[in-house]
């Protein structure tokens, strides 16, 4: 009886130096995954961790977070400051009218574009397209009224773009 006390001692005490020997090889892979955590990196803050770098990463998404919300305020301020026809101001109405400006170019390469706001005030971009080049003439526009004398063409985008600004507000009401 004795040597089968004996025997069982000797395996029990072998077990334990197995889980003692699979133990610190787990501490073992432990320690070296914390220092790997703990080691910092490379570049401007080498010597932050990892967990460091996350918590900083967390409170500059926070940060963010707290602008977009604020940015989102103001969207909505100024479009509601616009009314239902929108932000005021806005060059909304856009009318262009296509022609040749010379009778031996064809292809209606010369162009005069109207952009204007709700009170008709804005500008009119003209192109024309010679047999040699083109030349861009920019002008005033206010309350539908042009600030210099408007072409024949230039006029004809301001009307269509203000007949358009009529349209609008005759389907939003």
């Amino acid at each position: 009886m004795l040597t089968y006390v004996a025997v069982f001692a000797l395996v029990l005490g072998y077990l334990a130096v197995v889980g003692a020997y699979f133990a610190l090889r787990t501490l073992a892979k432990l320690r070296r995954a914390t220092a790997v955590l703990s080691r910092g990196a490379r570049g401007p803050e080498a010597q932050a961790s990892l967990i460091e770098a996350t918590q900083r990463n967390t409170e500059r998404c926070e940060l963010m977070a707290e602008e977009l919300g604020l940015l989102r305020e103001q969207v909505a301020t100024v479009a509601a400051a616009g009314g239902p026809g929108g932000t005021p101001g806005a060059l909304r109405n856009v009318a262009l009218v296509r022609y040749d400006a010379f009778g031996e170019m064809s292809g209606r390469l010369s162009f005069s574009l109207a952009l204007l706001d709700e009170q008709g005030d804005g500008v009119t971009v003209s192109a024309i397209a010679g047999p040699t080049d083109t030349r861009v003439y920019a002008k005033g526009v206010s309350s539908g009224k042009g600030e210099n004398e408007l072409s024949p063409e230039e006029q004809q985008a301001v009307s269509s773009a203000l007949a358009k600004r009529r349209l609008l507000s005759r389907k939003s009401a």
